[in-house]
């Protein structure tokens, strides 16, 4: 069974539902947090709150591990190993009918894990036991007395971050991970996902949207994989039970590429995502995103306003940092001052201040925004608006005379007024500076090398769309698509271009179904009727466009 690191419930909650705590043992637990080195459970143990059976079978159920009962067959594995890690990690490894048991009492040691890895070098099971159960067996199968008798060899200790430097830096690793990434480049993904699973490590290319495995790299490489791209974007690789964040910047075959790293401590290991930009593979031309003929026209003439806030919308991963960044292309006439704040900042554009929050330092959204004003820029983009502040900001930078371009996490185009609204930004002042909403997503092309005829569009939606029925296709799969039967992306999108009437009815408290009867009275055109129309032109498939665009 797979189990991620997954809390679905914090651990005080689970505790205080199963009627082991109360609301206010919690609330003195966590007073006693701030102030002391121990994670929750422990201080709720040592403040006897709960036993230590109780903060078990509650780490059990929230990780979903299954709790250690030892059996008559289990056999014990004796490595050689420091005492001094074993004294300040403990752990034992058991091996039942074939299947190898990591036994540990602290599921989140990160150096216990990357430990059994090294020992092991096969797939392991995790299950919990007791602190003196743990400790118990440990003095019963290891032999702590090498320590004394200088016989130790010490495979498992403190030099192991130098052993796992090692591994990284021989040739094998090295070619194994430089190989990956060029893989995932040539096959055109977006993210590498490195996952740690129950039965080994599992690598998964993000290609178009959608997620396809790769392979599972050799046993032996597990941990060095991880340490050698930790080492390449300067992380820590001793530190394994906190996320951590870092950056590669390469060259691979001729391209210069930009690598983010993202690692997370999970229940098998380090989960580790590398998102891939590549600085001279993306093309920032609106003429290039996908839009209708219509929708371009006035997205190009929205855009060309001096004041006002104009919003693209759409969830995480649906372009909308792509068409900012070709707006700003498009507008950046070096007449005019255009300023960024965004997080992170994924592509470095010439002639445009840009600027990376940095809230472990203070510099947050709102902050850097009430600071650009000062910068007498023309144009400013402010990543997303996220919380009042940075809204009231925004608006108010809009009214005195800057046009200002950011993102909301919205379904559609009118959403983004209600979100707004719900933000806590006034309607009046909504009304008086909202130009305009693109709201959008990505949808999967067919494949050319494979595509055919699928049938009628009418018999497959229960209807006959506007315009009249049409032929739709599929794309079958083939080598050219990896037997996807897409290849690429484009986009759908639908553009709120604010009108009197609209932002009339906004001031006056309308909701969001009587706005929407405003737009569709003044042609407004929905991104599923733009979907029927590129399942219309042959671009996309009418599964793809339902599977994107569900609940528009």
């Amino acid at each position: 069974m797979t189990v991620y690191f997954e809390k679905k419930e914090k651990l005080g909650d689970l505790l205080v539902r199963k009627g082991k705590i109360s609301q206010g043992q919690l609330a003195r637990a966590l007073t006693h947090l701030e102030t002391m080195p121990q994670n929750l459970g422990d201080i709720l143990v040592s403040l006897g709150f709960i036993s230590e059976d109780d903060l078990l079978a509650a780490l059990a159920e929230q990780m979903a591990l299954p709790l250690f009962t030892p059996r008559d067959d289990d056999e014990y594995l004796a490595p050689e190993i420091s005492a001094i890690f074993l004294k300040e990690h403990p752990f034992i490894i058991i091996r039942r009918m074939g299947t190898y048991i990591l036994v540990v009492n602290d599921p989140m040691d990160g150096d216990i894990v990357t430990a059994a890895d090294i020992l092991v070098s096969e797939p392991f099971q995790i299950q919990l036991a007791p602190a003196a159960t743990v400790q118990n067996l440990v003095t019963e199968h290891y032999e702590l007395e090498q320590e004394q008798k200088g016989t130790d060899q010490y495979l498992i200790d403190e030099s192991d971050i130098d052993k796992l430097k090692d591994m990284a830096s021989e040739a094998p690793v090295i070619k194994y991970v430089n190989n990956l990434i060029d893989t995932a480049i040539g096959r055109r993904a977006s993210d590498i996902h490195i996952e740690s699973f129950e039965n080994g490590q599992l690598i998964r290319f993000r290609i178009d949207g959608i997620l396809q495995e790769f392979e599972m790299p050799p046993a032996t490489m597990r941990a060095a994989i991880i340490s050698r791209i930790k080492l390449l974007a300067s992380l820590d690789i001793a530190e394994r039970r906190i996320p951590q964040d870092g950056k590669i910047s390469m060259r691979i075959g001729g391209k210069e590429v930009d690598l983010r790293v993202s690692t997370m401590p999970t229940v098998y290991g380090e989960g580790l995502v590398i998102r891939i930009l590549e600085k001279g593979s993306i093309i920032l031309d609106i003429s290039r995103l996908g839009m209708s003929e219509t929708i371009e026209k006035e997205f190009s003439d929205l855009i060309t306003i001096t004041n006002g806030i104009i919003l693209v919308t759409g969830p995480t991963g649906s372009g909308k940092t792509t068409t900012l960044y070709c707006v700003l292309n498009r507008i950046n006439t070096g007449s005019n001052k255009i300023i960024t704040l965004e997080d992170p900042v994924e592509y470095q554009l010439h002639g445009i201040n840009q600027t990376q929050v940095r809230p472990e330092i203070g510099l947050t959204f709102a902050k850097g925004l009430r600071s650009i004003v000062r910068q007498d820029p023309d144009v400013i983009m402010v990543g997303e608006i996220r919380d009042l502040d940075t809204a009231e900001i925004a608006v108010q930078s809009s009214l005195t005379g800057h046009l200002v371009f950011s993102t909301l996490h919205t379904n559609d185009a009118f959403s983004a007024v209600v979100r707004m609204i719900d933000i806590g930004v006034e309607r009046f002042l909504i009304s008086s500076s909202l130009r305009g909403v693109l709201a959008q997503r990505l949808v999967r092309c067919i494949c050319p090398s494979c595509r055919k005829v699928l049938g009628n569009v009418a018999g497959h939606l229960g209807y006959v769309p506007d315009g009249g029925d049409f032929e739709m296709y599929i794309g079958e799969g083939c080598q050219n698509c990896s037997g996807t039967g897409y290849t690429g992306r484009i986009g759908i999108y639908e553009l709120l271009t604010m009108s009197e009437k609209l932002s009339r009815g906004i001031s006056q408290g309308m909701g969001q179904e009587d706005l929407k009867e405003i737009g569709r009275q003044e042609g407004f055109k929905s991104m599923f009727q733009d979907g029927l129309m590129k399942v219309r032109e042959g671009k996309t498939s009418l599964a793809e466009v339902i599977r994107v665009g569900k609940g528009l």
